[in-house]
């Protein structure tokens, strides 16, 4: 047998063999090992079946990493910042249809008293983390607010899965001088009649807003099922205009009110070239709908606007937030 460097052609074959399949194993072991690991789960609404129910825990007290204390009176020498923005927020969330309201309290998601969660539940916290107010004494009073809130937003493992910033700022002039927020202590019912309160009332609406009414939030997800026809001129509309009414599949129970504005999408893909994500879907707004009659599980909604090269048609998809004005040119 032909020898190379001393060795054998055929056991250097051999061990060269050995090698690839010990190289082999490795790969197939680390490639197991990734499909262990949890991947983070990207945010997108959350589409609810008809009757479906969710809940949301809010984190509270809602933390004031600041250095602004609001006494609740002279009488009550405490801060009662956190307690009022986190009943603000409480009293918001229960304004929202077909969602349980519950809190947990601490900041650590490891002590959080967790009830039977399902998949679609999430739990927020808000953190107000900067605080700044300014005045100038001029020919009366103006007084400069900026605050800044942090959200969290965990699903019902306790995983954090989304988080942003709220960033709010207000200007007001005062004729006559004004000096509610240079008392020492503030006082919760001069803080609550300054500009400071609405603008972190508001900051803290669009937090809201960020969560239940974006791409991030809940969604009723239903569809045009029928067109709607004359019956004994039951519908007190013109003629010309049954063509533009259709019948949808939501109703009262899905918190469907009439003058609703609801957004008609329909799917499209495109295909990208990145490898992990070779196809994206998303649905496109063709359309908008207003209802103008509803029962318990239906409606009767008119068209308001239409895609003029793709106009609604029977099966398209109607696109509802819980949250928030109806019919603003944000829905999606």
């Amino acid at each position: 047998m032909k020898k190379i460097n001393g060795i054998g052609v055929s056991n250097r074959i051999r061990k060269k063999s050995e090698k690839n399949i010990v190289r082999g194993w490795r790969a197939l072991l680390l490639a197991m090992a990734l499909l262990c690991v949890p991947l983070p789960r990207e945010t997108a609404a959350i589409t609810l079946g008809k009757g479906e129910r969710v809940s949301v825990a809010l984190v509270t007290p809602v933390r004031n990493n600041t250095e602004l204390r609001v006494w609740g009176s002279k009488y009550y020498p405490g801060d009662v910042l956190s307690e009022k923005m986190s009943n603000y927020l409480m009293r918001r969330l229960r304004e929202t249809p077909r969602v349980h309201v519950g809190s947990v309290t601490g900041q650590n998601p490891d002590y959080w008293a967790m009830e039977a969660y399902s998949r679609n539940d999430l739990i927020i916290s808000v953190n107000l983390e900067q605080f700044e107010y300014t005045k100038r004494d001029t020919v009366g009073s103006r007084e400069h607010c900026a605050l800044t809130l942090h959200i969290y937003v965990y699903d019902s493992s306790k995983r954090l899965i989304y988080d942003t910033v709220v960033r709010e700022r207000d200007d007001r002039y005062y004729a006559l001088y004004n000096d509610l927020m240079e008392r020492d202590p503030v006082y919760w019912e001069n803080f609550e009649k300054s500009l400071c309160w609405p603008a972190l009332r508001h900051a803290m609406d669009e937090a809201l807003d960020d969560v239940f009414a974006s791409y991030n939030g809940y969604r009723v997800v239903g569809r045009i099922v029928a067109r709607a026809e004359r019956v004994d001129g039951s519908l007190s509309v013109p003629a010309k205009k049954m063509d533009k009414i259709y019948h949808i599949d939501l109703g009262r129970e899905d918190s469907v009110r009439v003058g609703d504005i609801l957004a008609v999408t329909r799917a499209s893909s495109v295909r990208t070239v990145a490898p992990e994500t070779p196809e994206m879907h998303f649905p496109q707004i063709v359309g908008r709908v207003r209802v103008i009659f509803v029962k318990g599980r239906d409606a009767v909604a008119e068209v308001v606007k239409e895609s003029g090269d793709a106009p609604i048609q029977l099966g398209d998809a109607l696109s509802m937030p819980l949250y928030g004005v109806r019919g603003s040119k944000s829905d999606f």
